[in-house]
């Protein structure tokens, strides 16, 4: 991906680079909460791991294997897959709540 970046114009770059919340995380007081779809088609689910990176040690992830950017994946999908993706939401649902 990065190389694909650094083929855009240098306009282009810049102004993803003012769009990315990546500099902001870092100044947050709380904990970063993100699920992130795996097949994501819009953002690549790594750009969920940077901001968790960035929050060094203040973030849970829950990257879902059973879901994308505009909904679940068709029901075929295993039922392994679904029980994971479901204890990883149940965790970000424990921190929300335990954070009042």
């Amino acid at each position: 991906m990065a190389s694909l970046l650094d083929q855009l114009p240098r306009p282009g770059r810049e102004a993803l680079d003012r769009l990315s919340p990546l500099r902001a995380v870092s100044r947050l007081s709380g904990r970063l909460l993100m699920a992130h779809g795996a097949d994501d088609d819009s953002i690549p689910f790594t750009e969920s791991l940077r901001l968790a990176a960035a929050a060094g040690g203040r973030a849970r992830v829950a990257i879902l294997q059973t879901f994308h950017h505009t909904g679940p994946q068709p029901f075929r999908t295993s039922l392994r897959l679904r029980a994971q993706d479901g204890r990883g939401l149940v965790r970000l649902v424990d921190d929300l709540l335990t954070a009042f």
